[in-house]
């Protein structure tokens, strides 16, 4: 029996990390409603802690996630840069972290970009988050109650994952095994 998809999005950040679960409710999932929201929520790490130790607390939360969750796949918002460097700097750092988390479990990942994310959930690269919200309610009928956007904009970012096709989620480009060893340069 094949092992249907579960795509776990991230909506990455420095201090609030959003995470959406989809599972597949078929082999081969073709719209939105082929989809179901199996977990949604999101990690904080303090914002008191020094950032090298802010990275590892996101480091580590996220590897657990990922093990607990066990997706076929990951898909995480790609950064981009806004007008603070500082900020922009930070969310590259927190991202590295994450990624990395999934990296270390040889899970295929998929980045996406906001753009894509809002043009294909919302209709339009400039939707506001409510609109992508409305959108994702209209589309699989979430309700994300109290929690914050982050949550959705991870659903989002997982549900354009699964339905773009030019950021088509394939275990073809990624390694199964982690690298145990660098090689020295030469």
């Amino acid at each position: 029996m094949a092992k249907f998809p579960k795509i776990l999005g991230i909506d990455p950040g420095s201090r609030v990390i959003g995470f959406a679960l989809l599972g597949a409710t078929k082999a081969v999932p073709l719209s939105p409603r082929d989809w179901v929201v199996l977990d949604a929520g999101v990690l904080r790490a303090s914002p008191d802690l020094a950032m090298p130790t802010r990275l590892g607390e996101i480091h580590t939360a996220l590897y657990e996630l990922t093990l607990e969750l066990q997706p076929t796949n990951v898909a995480i918002e790609k950064a981009f840069h806004g007008v603070n460097a500082a900020t922009a700097i930070k969310l590259g750092e927190a991202r590295g972290a994450l990624i990395a988390a999934v990296a270390r479990l040889g899970i295929p990942i998929s980045e996406i970009t906001p753009a894509q994310v809002k043009r294909l959930i919302a209709g339009h690269g400039a939707a506001s988050k409510d609109q992508v919200y409305l959108a994702l309610q209209a589309l699989m009928g979430f309700n994300k109650g109290r929690l914050p956007h982050d949550a959705s904009d991870a659903l989002a970012i997982a549900l354009t994952a699964s339905l773009n096709t030019s950021s088509a989620i394939s275990a073809k480009n990624v390694s199964k095994r982690p690298v145990k060893r660098l090689s020295p340069e030469v």
